[in-house]
């Protein structure tokens, strides 16, 4: 099962044989997708130039949009209002302690 691989010399000159048996069409027509093949190659460096614009673009108008750049300090403190208006944290509904008795979230 286990073949020795051939070396170089014999993959080269089997090579040039199988190029002297094709015809000057089909050779033509290698050279021909080969070149197609360097020119589309060289020109994708383009399409990476314009995906990195277009990201640094987009990232400098989400830093807008966020607010990032604009701070320049530590936040406000809150008010005494605003410390004081927060009784709906303690509202308490009956249906809720009903709800986790029925189910075995509570014992999470």
């Amino acid at each position: 099962m286990n073949r020795p691989l051939p070396s170089d010399d014999a993959l080269r000159s089997l090579h040039a044989q199988s190029l002297q048996s094709l015809s000057p069409a089909t050779l033509m027509r290698l050279r021909q997708a080969r070149h197609g093949a360097q020119a589309a190659h060289a020109d994708r460096w383009r399409w990476w130039l314009a995906s990195a614009c277009s990201l640094v673009m987009a990232l400098g108008i989400g830093v807008q949009f966020t607010g990032l750049g604009t701070h320049s300090g530590p936040a406000p403190a809150p008010t005494v209002a605003a410390l004081e208006d927060n009784s709906a944290l303690y509202d308490e509904n009956p249906d809720m302690y009903l709800w986790l008795g029925d189910t075995d979230l509570a014992m999470e």
